[in-house]
C-alpha cells in the first residue's frame, strides 16, 4: 500500500535538450568591407521538461487511497459489505506504490549508467533515516499506548527488559512492523538492494522483455494462490517456514508489478504512446472488469466466504481488478499531464502534494488512531437524540480530519530541522520561510489543540498542541537565523 515513495527526482539527469526551431528567423545582414563582425549567439537550448506530472497524480490519490482505506478498515464492520467493497478496491495502492517505484527508478536510468554505490547511498538516506526514525516513534507510541509514561520507564528497568525491548525493536526494523504500514518501507529498500542487477538484466535482455514479464506474471499467479492457502510442508519449519510466515513483507508477491513498472519505464515512448491512443477502450475494459471482480466479491460474500478472504489483497482474482485501477489512474494522469497549466494553482497543489506526499503516508497512521479515538465511539451511541451517525458519514468525517491534521503535521515537520529524517526531504530553506507567520499559525493551532483536548478527545488534542508547539519552536529558530544574517549582512559598495 504503500514510495510511498521517497524523495525522488522524476526528471532524469542529463536529459537531452531539445532545439528550439528557427527557421522564421530573418537572414542575418551581410557585412560590408571593414566592419566588425559580431558573431551571431547560437540558438538559445530549451531545456526538455522530463518531469513525469502524470505519476505525481496518480502517486497522490494513491496516498489519499492509502489513508481512506484505513479509515474503513478501522470504521466498517465486516458485515459492512459496500464499505468493505469500497475498501478491497482500494487495496490496488499497495501494488502501484511497487509499480510506481520500479517505473520511476528505471525511467531515471534508462539511458544512463547507474553507479551501485553511489545509488544505494542516496536511496537508503531517503528513505532509511525516515524508516529509522519513524519506527522508534512507533515503537515508542506502543509501549506508552500500553502503559501510558511507565510502559516507556519500564523498559529500562533491568537488563532483561532492556534485551527484551531491544530485541523487539530490532525486529521491528527488519519486518517494518512498528506499523502496520511501515512494511512499504522495508519492500522498497529490498528494491533498492536489487535494482541494480534489475536494470543490467533489462538492458542485456532487450527483444525478450515480454518473456520476462511472462514469467514473471506466471510466477506471480502460482505465489498468490498458494499465499491464501495452507503451506506445502516444506514451508512448515525452518528457514522456508520462517520465510513463507514473513513473505508478505518481502518483494516476492510484489515482483510482477515491480518489473511491469520497469519494463514500461524502460519502454517509455511506446508504452506511453500506447496508453495514449487506445485510452477510451482500456477505461472501458478496466471498468468492466471492476464491475465483474466487485459483483464476484458480493456473490462470494453473500455466499457465505468470510469478509477477511473475499477482500485479502492476495487472492488472484482480486489482482485483475487492482491492474484496472492502475491503468485507470495513469490514462487520467496522462489526461493532467497533457492540459495541466504550468503556474496555475492546480500545477502548484499537485506539485506540493508530491513533495509531500512520502511524509504523509508515514505520518498519518499516528494521526489516524487520534482522530478514530474521537470518531469510533459514534459507531455504537447517538450523537445527539436518537440520531445515530450512519457509517458513510463517520467515514468521511474521519477521513477527512485524518488528512487535513495530516497535511498539517507534515507542513509543520517540513519546516523544521528534522525535516529530513521524518518526511525524507530537505527542510524547507530557512531563508524563504515567513517565520512571524509560522508563529501566528502555531498560535492559533495551540489554541485549536487544547479545545479539541478539553471538548473532543485528549489525545487529538495533544498531537494538534505538540505539533503547533513545533512549529512555533521552528518558527523562532528560523526568525533568530534570520535576524542573524541580516545583522551579519554587509553592505554592498555602490
Amino acid at each position: 500500500m504503500v514510495n510511498a515513495q521517497p524523495k525522488i527526482d522524476d526528471a532524469p539527469e542529463g536529459a537531452a535538450d531539445s532545439t528550439e526551431q528557427t527557421a522564421d528567423a530573418p537572414p542575418a545582414p551581410t557585412p560590408t568591407p571593414g566592419q566588425d563582425v559580431a558573431t551571431p549567439e547560437a540558438p538559445k537550448k530549451k531545456k526538455r521538461d522530463g518531469h513525469l506530472y502524470q505519476i505525481d497524480f496518480v502517486r497522490l490519490f494513491t496516498f489519499g487511497g492509502v489513508i481512506l482505506d484505513h479509515v474503513i478498515l478501522g470504521l466498517a464492520p465486516a458485515t459492512a459489505v459496500a464499505a468493505q467493497g469500497v475498501g478491497l478496491m482500494l487495496r490496488y495502492t499497495r501494488y502501484c506504490f511497487f509499480a510506481l517505484t520500479g517505473f520511476v527508478l528505471t525511467y531515471q536510468y534508462r539511458n544512463r549508467d547507474l553507479h551501485a554505490p553511489t545509488f544505494w547511498r542516496r536511496r537508503y538516506k531517503l528513505i532509511g533515516l525516515p524508516f529509522l526514525m519513524w519506527s522508534l516513534f512507533y515503537w515508542t507510541n506502543r509501549h506508552y499506548q500500553h502503559g501510558g509514561w511507565g510502559g516507556i520507564t519500564e523498559i529500562f528497568q533491568d537488563g532483561t527488559s532492556e534485551r527484551l525491548a531491544l530485541k523487539s525493536l530490532v525486529y521491528d526494523l527488519i519486518t517494518g512492523n512498528a506499523a502496520y504500514h511501515l512494511y512499504f518501507l522495508s519492500v522498497s529498500m529490498q528494491i533498492y538492494l536489487v535494482f541494480p542487477a534489475v536494470l543490467w538484466v533489462i538492458k542485456r535482455t532487450w527483444g525478450y522483455h515480454r518473456y520476462l514479464l511472462a514469467g514473471s506474471l506466471a510466477f506471480h499467479f502460482w505465489l498468490l494462490f498458494h499465499m491464501v492457502r495452507p503451506p506445502h510442508d516444506i514451508f512448515q519449519d525452518g528457514a522456508f517456514g520462517l520465510l513463507w510466515r514473513y513473505l508478505g513483507v518481502t518483494l516476492l508477491p510484489y515482483q510482477f508489478f515491480i518489473l511491469a513498472g520497469c519494463l514500461a519505464a524502460y519502454h517509455y515512448d511506446a508504452f506511453s504512446g500506447f496508453m495514449r491512443r487506445f485510452r477510451r477502450p482500456l477505461v472501458l475494459l478496466a471498468l468492466v472488469t471492476i464491475v465483474v471482480t466487485l459483483v464476484y466479491y458480493v456473490i462470494n460474500v453473500n455466499s457465505g466466504e468470510e469478509m477477511f478472504r473475499a477482500t485479502n489483497v492476495f487472492m488472484v482474482h482480486n489482482s485483475f481488478m487492482f491492474v484496472a485501477i492502475i491503468v485507470i489512474l495513469y490514462i487520467v494522469g496522462t489526461i493532467w499531464q497533457d492540459r495541466r497549466h504550468p503556474g496555475s494553482v492546480p500545477d502548484n497543489i499537485m506539485r506540493t502534494a508530491a513533495d509531500r506526499s512520502f511524509g504523509i503516508y508515514l505520518a498519518h497512521v499516528i494521526v489516524l488512531s487520534s482522530v478514530l479515538a474521537a470518531t469510533r465511539p459514534y459507531l455504537d451511541k447517538p450523537l445527539w437524540g436518537d440520531f445515530m451517525v450512519p457509517l458513510w458519514l463517520n467515514i468521511v468525517v474521519t477521513y477527512v480530519v485524518t488528512v487535513i491534521v495530516t497535511v498539517f503535521l507534515v507542513e509543520v515537520l517540513r519546516r523544521s530541522p528534522i525535516s529530513l529524517i521524518t518526511t525524507g526531504r530537505e527542510r524547507i530553506d530557512w531563508r524563504i520561510q515567513r517565520w512571524g507567520r509560522s508563529a501566528f499559525v502555531a498560535v492559533i493551532a495551540a489554541a485549536i489543540g487544547f479545545a479539541t483536548y478539553e471538548t473532543v478527545d485528549p489525545k487529538l488534542g495533544v498531537l494538534v498542541t505538540a505539533t503547533a508547539g513545533l512549529l512555533l519552536l521552528s518558527a523562532v529558530v528560523v526568525g533568530v537565523k534570520q535576524s542573524n544574517a541580516g545583522h551579519d549582512a554587509k553592505p554592498v559598495a555602490s
